[in-house]
């Protein structure tokens, strides 16, 4: 018998989790530092299909507002509603994810709204 095929085997196993990596965050709407105007919506993109368990938006005074229920369904992009006009000042968006390997992301980025843009 040739024992190097169960060596192969479990080599080819351990290196099969290098083929489910975590997703990542690969942009947000506002940007991560931007300052915008209010806006109306947040725009978060990872780099594989997630389901997005929540998101939270936060100022630092330590008001936090849940920003929806999530469906159980998978993308790279969702889109969430804002709810009311954001008065000027720095907001954190902190979002939770799990992704197709099951395991859980999390993650967070702000921005600043201004009155006017200059």
């Amino acid at each position: 018998m040739n024992r190097s095929i169960p060596l192969l085997f479990i080599v080819a196993v351990m290196l099969s989790g290098w083929a489910y990596s975590h997703a990542k965050m690969t942009s947000t709407i506002p940007a991560d530092g931007d300052t915008v105007c209010a806006p109306e919506i947040l725009v978060l993109t990872f780099d594989n299909a997630v389901q997005l368990t929540g998101v939270q938006l936060s100022t630092v005074e330590g008001d936090n507002r849940d920003l929806g229920d999530f469906s159980a369904e998978r993308a790279k992009t969702f889109t969430i509603s804002v709810p009311n006009t954001l008065p000027p000042g720095e907001y954190y968006v902190v979002w939770r994810s799990i992704a197709a390997d099951s395991h859980f992301s999390t993650g967070e980025f702000f921005f600043t709204v201004v009155t006017e843009v200059k």
